[in-house]
């Protein structure tokens, strides 16, 4: 949905994938991290393309943790998730910030410049 969502904005292919690997990433953490879930959003403002996800988890105690990534840590072991998901989201966007949510639950708000691009006519 979020490459859609990014094409129909007229975003290129490239970059509608590059959107859809943020919000998986956002998604995934929501079901692997968080018992109560939360949500994931998409949308355009003043030539932006912004994506925020909510979780009713229970935060965290360094939320900039979440972009570091495995930083030299040993590979996971079974059933242990990679750790590079807040690093990509960081890598793929133009700007990122993560926040401890008052009453509980974290926010990461994403969003990508909106630069449109030719497209196929297919």
């Amino acid at each position: 949905m979020g490459r859609r969502f990014a094409r129909d904005a007229g975003l290129s292919a490239a970059s509608s994938a590059e959107v859809a690997v943020v919000v998986s990433e956002l998604a995934t953490n929501l079901v692997r991290h968080t018992r109560a879930g939360g949500t994931v959003e998409v949308w355009c403002e003043d030539g932006w393309l912004c994506i925020r996800s909510l979780d009713r988890g229970p935060g965290m105690a360094e939320p900039e943790r979440l972009f570091v990534g495995r930083e030299g840590r040993p590979g996971p072991l079974p059933g242990e998730s990679l750790g590079e998901g807040g690093a990509a989201v960081r890598r793929l966007t133009d700007e990122v910030r993560v926040s401890n949510r008052e009453g509980g639950g974290l926010e990461v708000f994403a969003r990508k410049r909106m630069s449109l691009e030719a497209r196929r006519p297919w």
